[in-house]
């Protein structure tokens, strides 16, 4: 099989299943889990929104508009692409069911964005670049970036024993392509942008799963959080997180 055979099947596979996520949340059972990501989802959107305004903004794998909306009310323009036509669809009537006008949604290939060079201030995604291809994702990304422009990207780690069993145990979970992010890919940022920054989360905390809907559930996450913020300073640990959130700044040309 040829090389542009291959890239093409993987990525049919990929608009395949996340059409299937977008019509019907095949995710929902999970919810649990996600929830001791809030305080990472937290530091996420508060870079994100500090530096959307006034700016030209692509959410990058929007899905239906996941962050979209709250952007368009602080950017100049706000620009949203993503594989699974099923969720360009919803976006777009989200988008006029809410009278939003600053935004438009593409159906649009994230390894080959079809922007011109320099056009935007801040690209963001959550869970999207641990499905590409790592080196033509940065590549395009930098390239529409204007200089001194930045990246932000929610993603998964690919180190942690515990939360790799959980994604062996559970396939029908994720897609067969998708690789949670390893130190190489660290590394693969820095050859597209000049400052490179990536912040932990989620060690003990997943501990407070255990107490999800009860009371006790938010002072176990805040107290787990604060026990792996402080673990997170010690060599190697910041690898083992579940989640992290990726600050690319100044993008090389």
């Amino acid at each position: 099989m040829s090389e542009e055979t291959d890239d093409l099947t993987r990525k049919t596979r990929e608009k395949d299943f996340h059409n299937k996520t977008f019509a019907h949340s095949v995710r929902d059972d999970a919810q649990r889990f996600y929830s001791v990501m809030q305080p990472s989802s937290d530091y996420f959107e508060s870079q994100l929104m500090s530096r959307a305004a006034g700016s030209t903004v692509l959410e990058y794998g929007c899905g239906p508009g996941t962050h979209s909306f709250r952007l368009a009310a602080v950017a100049k323009r706000v620009i949203g692409i993503d594989i699974s036509d099923v969720a360009i669809d919803q976006a777009r009537q989200r988008a006029k069911a809410r009278g939003v006008e600053n935004t438009e949604f593409h159906v649009m290939d994230a390894e080959r964005l079809t922007l011109p060079d320099a056009s935007l201030d801040l690209v963001c995604g959550r869970a999207i670049v641990h499905h590409l291809d790592v080196p033509r994702c940065f590549s395009t990304v930098s390239r529409v970036l204007k200089p001194g422009g930045s990246a932000l990207f929610h993603e998964p780690l690919g180190y942690n024993p515990l939360i790799n069993l959980y994604r062996k145990i559970t396939p029908k979970m994720r897609t067969v392509d998708e690789h949670p992010l390893l130190r190489c890919d660290l590394e693969t940022a820095r050859k597209y942008f000049h400052r490179v920054e990536m912040h932990p989360f989620v060690l003990t905390s997943l501990g407070a799963v255990a107490f999800n809907g009860t009371a006790l559930f938010q002072p176990a996450l805040r107290t787990l959080s604060a026990l792996d913020s402080a673990l997170f300073h010690l060599p190697f640990v910041p690898l083992l997180a579940w989640t992290s959130v990726w600050i690319l700044q100044d993008p090389k040309k």
